[in-house]
C-alpha cells in the first residue's frame, strides 16, 4: 500500500498485477503531463498578453500583481479605473498616477484580444490546479488498490452458508465468511 502511495502502481507489481499496475502508471504520467503541459501554457499565455499590453496600453510590466492585470482587461484606461472607484469611495484600490501604473489602450478590440488572452492563461493555470487534485486522487486510489490486493491473496477460503428460518416466515438470509 506504501508503495503504491508513493508511486501508483509500484503496490500492484509488487503483487503481480502486471496490467493493474501498468493502469496506474499510464494515468500517472498521462496526468503529470497534463499538468506541466497546463502551466507551462498558462506562463506561456501570460507572458504573451503582458507583452500585448506593454505594446497596446503603454504598461509598464515590472512588479504587477494580478488584480492588476485583471483590472487593466476591464477599463480603457487607469483614469476611467480611479474615476469609478472613486464614486465608490474605494480609496485602496486607486492606482497612483506616474508611479508605473498608467495604461491607455489604443482600441477596444486589443482590451478584448487581451482579455482572450488572460483569461485563457488563468483557465490554464486553474486547469493545473484540477490536474493536481487527479494525481493525489491516482495515489490514494492506487494505495487502495494495493491494500485490497494484498489482503485478497490472503483469504484461505470463502464459505456461503444459506440460512431458512424454522419459525416459517419464509425468509432466507446468506452468511459470507472469509477465512484468512
Amino acid at each position: 500500500m506504501v508503495k503504491s502511495a508513493i508511486l501508483p502502481g509500484w503496490g500492484e507489481a509488487a503483487v503481480q498485477q502486471s496490467k493493474r499496475a501498468r493502469i496506474f502508471r499510464l494515468t500517472e504520467v498521462s496526468l503529470v503531463t497534463a499538468c506541466i503541459s497546463a502551466y507551462t501554457f498558462s506562463g506561456h499565455q501570460a507572458k504573451q498578453y503582458k507583452s500585448f499590453a506593454v505594446e497596446h496600453a503603454g504598461v509598464d510590466s515590472r512588479g504587477k500583481n494580478h488584480e492588476y492585470w485583471v483590472d487593466l482587461g476591464n477599463y480603457t484606461d487607469m483614469e476611467n479605473y480611479n474615476d469609478e472607484h472613486l464614486r465608490f469611495r474605494d480609496m485602496e484600490s486607486l492606482y497612483a498616477e506616474n508611479e508605473g501604473w498608467d495604461w491607455n489602450w489604443d482600441s477596444k478590440e486589443n482590451i478584448k484580444s487581451f482579455e482572450i488572452m488572460r483569461i485563457r492563461s488563468d483557465v490554464l493555470a486553474m486547469a493545473g490546479k484540477f490536474i493536481i487534485g487527479g494525481i493525489v486522487v491516482n495515489h490514494i486510489l492506487s494505495a487502495i488498490d494495493a491494500l485490497y490486493l494484498t489482503r485478497l491473496e490472503k483469504i484461505e477460503s470463502i464459505s456461503l452458508m444459506p440460512t431458512i428460518s424454522p419459525n416459517g416466515t419464509g425468509s432466507l438470509s446468506l452468511k459470507v465468511e472469509f477465512h484468512l
